[in-house]
């Protein structure tokens, strides 16, 4: 049986994985802020026991993964999905002089320093695994070339953590380590105008996942682009 661990698991698409991956009979370790609070999350714990473990993490605390690290160091990891993150409101209206330097750091932290965290916590536990992949929830917003001003925070952090991906996929060839773009969805970051459902995001995303090769590690995977692979 093979154990996925996901990050921002309470809601959008993270909670999204959480039941693909559950339904399709994975252990599931799924990571989130503030667990008490997880309505939906909880819930599911009548219904799949062992299967779902809920770890309380906040993905901008070094305690927090030191002490999951102490927890779960022999314990093998299948897939990592760093799925936590955040975006201002109104992002990409925000100019250069309308952007707030402790914003840009928190974002940073969050959404690129958190995923390396998260390599770095739980790079051991994927050692144990066949087939150890590393999915890096990515977006377009990250692209040099699709770069056009404005929503400098989660633009930065987004390219950050392509450049996260690429590297890490260099230095240790024994994962795959993918940026994953999951679309337009609708979650609260999205917005209702997006034509994506969660649960069509995430079921192609998991064919994905579930198809990836040594070959594709390091690369940054459109689920509106794929290639005829896919």
């Amino acid at each position: 049986m093979e154990t996925v661990l996901i990050t921002g698991a309470n809601r959008g698409i993270g909670f999204g994985f959480v039941k693909a991956y559950l339904e399709r009979g994975y252990q599931v370790i799924a990571c989130c802020r503030l667990p008490d609070r997880a309505v939906e999350l909880q819930s599911l714990s009548a219904e799949y026991g062992d299967l779902l473990l809920i770890e309380q993490l906040d993905v901008a605390s070094s305690i927090d993964f030191d002490r999951l690290h102490a927890k779960y160091k022999h314990f093998k990891i299948d897939i990592l999905i760093n799925n936590a993150g955040v975006i201002a409101q109104y992002f990409d209206k925000l100019t250069l002089a309308q952007t707030n330097a402790d914003d840009v750091l928190k974002t940073l932290e969050i959404n690129a320093i958190g995923a390396m965290r998260s390599v770095q916590c739980f790079e051991h536990s994927l050692s144990f695994s066949s087939n150890p992949r590393i999915i890096n929830m990515a977006s377009l917003a990250g692209s040099i070339s699709s770069a056009n001003g404005f929503g400098y925070a989660y633009r930065m952090s987004k390219c950050a953590l392509n450049m996260l991906t690429a590297c890490y996929a260099k230095e240790n060839t024994e994962v795959i380590s993918i940026a994953l773009r999951p679309g337009w969805v609708k979650t609260a970051m999205g917005g209702v105008g997006a034509n994506l459902e969660v649960s069509e995001s995430v079921a192609k995303m998991v064919t994905i996942i579930n198809k990836l090769q040594a070959s594709d590690s390091g690369r940054f995977i459109d689920l509106e682009l794929q290639d005829s692979r896919w």
